[in-house]
């Protein structure tokens, strides 16, 4: 069985070149989502906001926004990491819609079955609700998505740029075996990346994804992982060389 060790991928040619590979395509999907798409990553939150009230009930999807009476016809809160709190509404035609939230507050802890509320469509999705003066969003109305753009280049561009130099590094030196620093770069790199995941769950209590909150966390992260790589070389070449010492010349 191949050695999956990180010494042991990159001592396999084409162990490196898939780590290359991979760590490429992280850098690349960061940099595209990045420069692509957190620009307009605010459109549809502004379009949502400088919407106007229809001045009629819609047909179908309208870029107005309609506000209708529901009746609760379902409440489920959970404590549940990957899930939503759910209420199922019903308009009068017996619609049933169901909607979900990333905040009991300040309505839906509140909320119980027959209880009324004032829910507001737009391009066809129930995107916000109301009550005793009130409101609340919904997931399906429009967030900024700037900062989800940004966390995701901050977790994969460093990460990748780090795999694929450990990599090159290593494949412009494949006569030897992996150096102390070959290794401690690319257990840097896959450190960083996992730990960027890891970041965003330490901030799940702010309200909304806030870049300049997950990088405040990530960094100090980032610092302490380059620290402990840095001594880690530090110490396999004080080994190397106290085992050199100590080998006597032929």
């Amino acid at each position: 069985m191949a050695n999956l060790s990180i010494a042991g991928i990159l001592r396999s040619v084409i162990g490196t070149v898939v780590t290359l590979l991979v760590g490429v395509g992280l850098a690349t999907l960061g940099i595209f989502f990045a420069v692509t798409q957190a620009p307009d990553g605010v459109r549809d939150l502004r379009a949502y906001e400088a919407a106007q009230r229809c001045p009629a009930a819609p047909s179908g999807p309208a870029e107005c926004r309609w506000t209708k009476e529901f009746t609760v016809s379902g409440v489920r809160l959970t404590n549940k990491r990957g899930e939503s709190d759910r209420v199922v509404l019903t308009d009068a035609d017996g619609a049933r819609w169901e909607t979900y939230y990333s905040s009991r507050v300040p309505i839906v802890d509140s909320l119980d079955e027959g209880d009324r509320v004032t829910g507001t469509i737009w391009r066809g999705r129930l995107t916000e609700i109301a009550a005793d003066g009130e409101s609340q969003r919904t997931h399906e109305a429009p967030a900024d998505l700037r900062a989800r753009f940004l966390i995701l280049a901050l977790i994969t561009v460093p990460s990748g740029l780090l795999m694929a130099a450990a990599c090159l590094w290593r494949l412009a030196r494949r006569a030897s075996d992996p150096t102390p620093g070959m290794v401690a770069t690319l257990g840097l790199s896959f450190g960083l990346f996992f730990g960027g995941l890891f970041t965003p769950l330490l901030t799940a209590g702010s309200r909304e994804e806030n870049f300049w909150l997950t990088a405040a966390v990530w960094l100090p992260i980032a610092a302490i992982m380059t620290a402990v790589a840095r001594v880690h070389v530090t110490r396999k070449r004080a080994a190397a060389a106290d085992a050199d010492t100590a080998t006597p010349a032929s």
